[in-house]
């Protein structure tokens, strides 16, 4: 599933990034922390139809798509942010900004042209 989320300027982008980085992180060491104490974990997952299903494990049974879906999203948004950062040089430019996600996972950026210096460059 695609989405597209827009920003009114980079500086918003980036912000958003981390905050989303900032929270990927946290999962992460909360899963380890659980993962030492081999935890049971209720698990609810929504069907295409919607409907729910609700199951309980060990969070060791489970360990190796989540942490490994977690990591690719870290990944995929540090990428984002370095580039983001080497081209714009903290430079906050304003105009239409797309952040596009693609199954949750940021994949790339639109941007408007042309973009314009904006405040708190």
């Amino acid at each position: 599933m695609r989405a597209l989320l827009r920003f009114k300027d980079i500086n918003s982008l980036v912000k958003y990034l981390s905050e989303e980085l900032n929270k990927l992180l946290i999962a992460k060491k909360v899963i380890e922390e659980e993962l030492s104490k081999d935890s049971l974990v209720d698990i609810i997952e929504i069907d295409k139809d919607g409907s729910l299903t609700i199951k309980r494990e060990r969070i060791t049974e489970i360990r190796g798509g989540l942490a490994e879906k977690i990591d690719i999203r870290i990944k995929a948004i540090n990428t984002l942010l370095e580039e983001i950062k080497s081209i714009f040089n903290d430079g906050n430019y304003t105009g239409i900004v797309l952040l596009e996600l693609e199954n949750g996972i940021p994949s790339r950026v639109l941007l408007s042209q042309p973009l314009t210096l904006g405040e708190g460059s």
